[in-house]
């Protein structure tokens, strides 16, 4: 280390990080009031910003006067937003458009009705084809409470019926049948489609128990029969056909979504507003969002608190840099663990100089002991005093003292005075050649400091001075005041 530097350990600061957080958390109260500040002014901005929207959005309905073909545009808008909505919802919420096509779960029941007269047969047929394929059994599925939560819609498109068509052979031999008796049967096929194998079986033994429910009431209204299921059968096969209609329901969305977006881009802003109110978008921002809550001046509550809730973060975060940033690059003293990384002389420790008012006894009941950081420093330079055979010294500083830190000098003088130590308070020495004089007589300093007021360069400045003048620096006191 170079001579005149000699009372340092190093030329390098360093930051102490948690020193630093302990710092930050002790300003909570100034970052809450820059965060209130910064709430305040960016609410009312965002207050602004929307009542000045709704009076443009006002002006422009009571102003504007649209042409018939720019009616016509807006309203033919407004009918394809309602399809594009429509279509996005069906293919959100339908089953159909949501199975996979290469791997469809399907379950097929055969049923027989039989014992019927052979002019009632057909009716009796057509009466459960039609109530399987016209949403009779999912409207029963739906209104019985069951596990088929879904829109009847899209419950009747995964259930269908239907019978196969014979051959002339099987006809003739059917007909011969039929007409050597009073009583025929015919056959039909009902199928469900599921997401998985376990769904549409379950969605088969549902409609199972429907038709054997519905079966009285067409025996009721179409003759007497008898339903009977003869086979069921799981299968897994790719459809072809679904593929397709799902990629033709995508493929419309996007055309749809091109053709609306084509449409309003040529809007002018009066019929912007006209097709946004039509299509019910008058509550929607720039981004989507629906501000359904509504102020008295037109604007809403929602951008407002967005604008508030952004201003005391940008507040706070504003307060964190610009005190981290001070802190780091301000050239301060800022603890005595700085301090004792940076000087070879001792530190004795920080005092409260408010903390001196706060007196309590010690153990063995001695009235009038300091408080804990006080007495601890003040023991510490009486025992620095004792091994260096020092009877008195001055406790400088390089700046005016506050009342609080002259109090608690005074106090520190009293009592090192009855261990028969002399303690003088000298302050802002640089400034007062007066008292210099007897600093030389005395030999002897303590360097009082002050966190965020003494900095290096005043600590470099007194160091060399009392060298220069043969003044031994005994230690060093620091006044603690919680700021840089």
């Amino acid at each position: 280390m170079d001579k005149q530097y000699s009372w340092k350990r190093t030329q390098d600061t360093e930051i102490d990080l948690m020193e630093l957080l302990y710092r930050l958390c002790r300003q909570w109260k100034q970052a809450a009031v820059c965060a209130v500040i910064f709430a305040l002014i960016l609410g009312g901005y965002g207050w602004l910003k929307h009542r000045n929207a709704a009076d443009e959005s006002d002006a422009l309905h009571k102003e504007a006067e649209l042409t018939e073909e720019e009616e016509q545009a807006a309203a033919d808008a407004v009918s394809l937003k309602s399809e594009i909505r429509g279509l996005e919802e069906y293919l959100k919420d339908s089953v159909l458009m949501q199975i996979e096509p290469y791997h469809k779960h399907k379950s097929v029941m055969l049923y027989c009705i039989d014992g019927a007269k052979r002019q009632e047969l057909p009716g009796i047929t057509e009466s459960y084809l039609s109530f399987v394929l016209n949403g009779g059994a999912a409207d029963v599925l739906t209104d019985s409470g069951s596990r088929w939560k879904m829109d009847r819609i899209y419950l009747a498109e995964v259930i269908t019926a239907y019978q196969k068509t014979y051959s002339l052979p099987y006809q003739i031999v059917a007909d011969s049948r039929e007409d050597s008796g009073q009583t025929a049967e015919s056959l039909f096929y009902v199928e469900t489609v599921g997401k998985n194998a376990q769904e549409a079986g379950r969605l088969a033994a549902d409609i199972q128990d429907a038709l054997e429910k519905y079966s009285a009431r067409v025996k009721k209204t179409a003759g007497n029969h008898r339903l009977r299921l003869i086979s069921s059968q799981k299968n897994v096969t790719a459809d072809s056909g679904l593929q397709s209609i799902q990629q033709e329901k995508k493929a419309q969305l996007s055309a749809s979504k091109a053709s609306l977006k084509s449409m309003t881009d040529a809007f002018s802003r009066a019929q912007m507003e006209v097709y946004r109110e039509s299509a019910g978008e008058e509550n929607e921002d720039a981004s989507g969002n629906d501000d359904s809550g509504k102020t008295d001046s037109g604007g809403s509550f929602r951008p407002i608190i967005k604008y508030a809730l952004a201003g005391m973060i940008a507040g706070v975060f504003l307060y964190c840099c610009v005190f981290s940033c001070v802190y780091i690059f301000r050239d301060t003293v800022k603890s005595a663990q700085e301090m004792k990384r940076l000087y070879t002389f001792p530190v004795y420790g920080e005092i409260e100089p408010e903390g001196g008012k706060k007196r309590r006894k010690t153990a063995d009941g001695q009235a009038g002991a300091y408080a804990d950081k006080e007495l601890q420093v003040l023991n510490r330079i009486r025992l620095a005093c004792r091994k260096q055979g020092t009877e008195s010294f001055y406790a400088a500083s390089e700046f005016v003292l506050s009342m609080p830190e002259k109090k608690c000098l005074e106090r520190m003088s009293v009592q090192l005075a009855d261990w028969g130590i002399d303690m003088s308070v000298a302050e802002n020495v640089s400034e007062n050649p007066a008292i210099w004089e007897h600093l030389t007589e005395t030999g002897n300093v303590l360097l009082v400091c002050r966190t965020g007021l003494t900095t290096h360069r005043m600590v470099d400045d007194a160091m060399e001075f009392y060298q220069l003048n043969g003044m031994q620096v005994s230690g060093a006191l620091i006044f603690e005041h919680g700021c840089l």
